[in-house]
């Protein structure tokens, strides 16, 4: 049997570089514990929205790889629920045959047994490799199919979705409909004109969209997209908090990356300043450290609802 911690959206209270491994990456203090976000049906509007009252969260780089943790596996993915609450940010490329797997470089060499270029290759192919680590070690895992991975997060995470170039949008929408998954995605768009394409052709899911200044903010309004599936990308660097106030009094939630600030953090095993980003104003942090932010913002007071499933 396992635990599962189950966050119901709201209701409770009312490219960048690999990681390397600069420290010890701690155990789970319970293996068999998974801290999963449940919505209910078209609950992901309501869970994105902004309340003061807000619980932080962590966005998982590549899926939260780790030690024998390869990058964009559904096994990394699971491993990292075992510490917290969080969404998980995964890359998809298109193979040769159309089929859509998560996977962030153009080719196979750095993060698989294989080698070549991805979109010269076909799921079958694929199918014979297995994913290594970002230490170089092989493990036992395999390149998961997009579906796949959307069809194990329902009930347990959010899809934040990063659509390699030559990847075809409708295709990956076709995947998130046909799991059933449309709470549990999030599409990545990196501008205006390409989170207007991509809410023309999926108004029902949810889009990070890049906003860095107050003519951002203007601009994102007059642009016809719903805002109330709007979450805000403030990129790596920090903003003044009333810019965040700003973000919020449209309902907006904040995901800010702090990449580089986890490099100097791991250089001297520090983790407290995750707590002043998110009480600047920013709600998920994008991390490749998500044990050591995990540390930082669990709250042993929140009230969690709690079953037992079988394995």
């Amino acid at each position: 049997m396992i635990t599962r911690y189950l966050f119901a959206g709201l209701m409770l209270i009312a490219g960048m570089g690999p990681l390397a491994w600069a420290e010890t990456v701690p155990a789970p203090k319970d293996l068999d514990a998974r801290y999963y976000i449940e919505l209910p049906a078209g609950g992901a509007e309501a869970f994105f929205q902004y309340t003061p009252n807000r619980i932080p969260l962590i966005s998982h780089h590549r899926g939260g790889p780790a030690p024998s943790y390869p990058e964009n596996a559904i096994e990394t993915m699971d491993n990292a629920l075992r510490y917290g609450f969080g969404l998980m940010e995964v890359d998809v490329a298109q193979l040769a045959d159309g089929a859509l797997v998560l996977m962030h470089d153009d080719t196979l060499d750095r993060t698989t047994t294989g080698t070549g270029a991805m979109k010269e290759k076909t799921s079958a192919e694929l199918a014979e490799l297995k994913l290594v680590d970002n230490g170089g070690q092989t493990t036992e895992y395999r390149i998961p199919s997009l579906e796949a991975a959307l069809r194990w997060a329902k009930g347990k995470t959010i899809l934040t979705l990063d659509i390699k170039r030559g990847t075809d949008f409708k295709r990956v929408v076709d995947a998130v409909r046909n799991a059933g998954a449309e709470d549990y995605a999030v599409i990545i768009s990196y501008t205006l004109e390409q989170a207007k394409a991509f809410h023309q052709i999926a108004p029902e899911l949810m889009l990070t969209v890049s906003v860095y200044d107050e003519e951002d903010i203007a601009e994102l309004l007059a642009s016809g997209i719903n805002p109330r599936k709007i979450i805000a990308w403030t990129g790596t660097s920090l903003k003044a908090p009333e810019f965040y106030s700003a973000l919020h009094t449209q309902g907006w939630r904040v995901i800010t990356g702090t990449f580089s600030l986890d490099d100097r953090l791991a250089e001297r095993g520090d983790a407290g300043e995750y707590l002043a980003i998110y009480s600047s104003g920013v709600d998920v942090i994008a991390t490749d450290r998500f044990w050591a932010v995990q540390a930082q913002i669990r709250n042993p007071n929140l009230f969690y609802f709690v079953r037992r499933a079988a394995q």
